[in-house]
């Protein structure tokens, strides 16, 4: 059974497949004299190219042979490299499909992140904003030892928030201005952890969740 995020990936491949189509639907001939494949509009070519390769990068990493691929082969606006790239797609999503890629891996660790904050966002919308904000800093604390370990950075049992920070902006995995909006966020976890449930509110728990969710959604899957 395919988790909920392999599902959007494969939709995604899907839109863009059907996006190919339209980018070859603007072919042009070839000025008189040219030889050569017919070219397509350079900005929906560009815009397709763009989206593409955001994707097989997400899904199979940018050392993956379908992003290399990608890149050498569709680099620029003619209907053979179109249908260039739509063929790296389709073999893509075919090994999607076959559980064949491994990457996934990263997918499924993405996917039970998500769980857990769509639990965290049904605790605040019924008004738990102190256990929403607890599971969302305990969330954020597993996401950066994953993201420590997917980057080879060795991790103590002891290390919290801070130390996995730390160790991963050191590392460059992130910038300093990061470092700095998660050190915030460890404050209100922390104020929750200890009780301090006046120091924060609804909002700033939603913030939090907000930020959590599309922090590991950049960086994990």
């Amino acid at each position: 059974m395919r988790t909920k995020i392999e599902e959007k990936y494969l939709e995604r491949i899907g839109q863009l497949l059907e996006k190919a189509e339209n980018v070859k639907n603007t072919q042009r001939p070839n000025p008189e004299g040219v030889i050569g494949f017919f070219s397509v509009d350079d900005n929906i070519f560009n815009e397709w190219s763009v989206s593409c390769k955001n994707l097989i990068g997400k899904i199979a990493g940018e050392s993956s042979s379908y992003y290399k691929d990608f890149l050498r082969n569709v680099s620029y606006a003619a209907v053979n490299l179109v249908d260039c790239g739509a063929g790296i797609l389709r073999g893509l999503k075919e090994d999607i499909e076959m559980g064949m890629l491994l990457d996934m891996r990263d997918i499924a660790i993405a996917e039970i992140f998500s769980d857990f904050l769509d639990m965290a966002q049904h605790l605040l919308d019924n008004e738990y904003k102190d256990p929403a904000a607890f599971l969302t800093g305990a969330v954020l604390e597993d996401g950066l030892r994953k993201l420590c370990q997917k980057n080879s950075i060795k991790v103590k049992i002891s290390d919290d928030i801070s130390a996995l920070n730390t160790k991963l902006a050191d590392q460059n995995i992130y910038n300093r201005l990061i470092q700095s909006q998660i050190q915030t966020w460890k404050k209100l976890r922390d104020d929750a952890d200890h009780g301090n449930f006046s120091e924060y509110n609804k909002q700033q728990v939603k913030d939090f969740l907000d930020w959590v969710g599309n922090f590991l959604s950049e960086n994990i899957a």
